[in-house]
């Protein structure tokens, strides 16, 4: 049972491998930090800031398959940082702020807030969010401050998916199913910084 335990372990970890790279998209030509976290690719824009707080301009592509529901947590793992979690509504997405305190499903978060931008579309296969998060980069809990680092080139992020839609998928407060696949993965920040990032907003406003 614990060689089957460590081996389980092993192939999240595996899973959670990533393929960093620069995307930039060939219609708004907005440029990210690109990593690939299992089926999930996670693209990163930030201003060319040299310390926190910084806005982020965040993109999720995710298969419909293997992602009714996909999150991400800033801090690098499921408690006490922010998480965005995001699905497909319609031919739209829907993105919510929670936060988890303990292993449990996390509530919401409004110090984190979000302004869905364009690009958020879904089809039959693929769903994609492009939106604009404050107060992502920084966070407080048990009274200690913590803040991404802008020149990090593997910063430390979590994610998680699940098949299963949300119950109410037109609201952002909706419940959602735990996850069936978890791991970690980095992100260069460094490479998403951009002297176009409030063109970029702009852009997709």
């Amino acid at each position: 049972m614990i060689l089957k335990s460590f081996l389980y372990a092993v192939t999240l970890l595996w899973v959670g491998a990533v393929n960093a790279a620069q995307y930039c998209d060939p219609v708004t030509s907005v440029c990210y930090s690109e990593t690939k976290a299992g089926d999930l690719y996670v693209r990163v824009a930030i201003p060319m800031a040299d310390n926190g707080p910084f806005d982020i301009l965040l993109q999720l592509v995710a298969p419909k398959q293997t992602a009714g529901w996909a999150a991400i947590a800033w801090g690098g793992k499921m408690t006490k940082n922010p998480i965005t979690v995001a699905w497909a509504n319609g031919n739209k997405t829907v993105v919510s702020s929670r936060w988890a305190n303990t292993r449990t499903p996390p509530v919401a978060y409004p110090t984190a807030t979000y302004t869905v931008l364009r690009g958020s579309t879904s089809n039959a296969t693929h769903w994609t969010l492009t939106a604009l998060c404050s107060q992502c980069a920084t966070w407080t809990a048990d009274n200690v401050k913590s803040a991404l680092n802008p020149n990090d080139k593997a910063a430390k992020f979590a994610y998680a998916l699940s098949p299963t839609p949300p119950s109410q998928p037109a609201n952002n407060a909706s419940s959602i199913t735990k996850h069936t696949i978890h791991a970690t993965f980095t992100v260069d920040l460094a490479a998403a910084k951009s002297d176009k990032f409030q063109e970029y907003i702009t852009s997709l406003a």
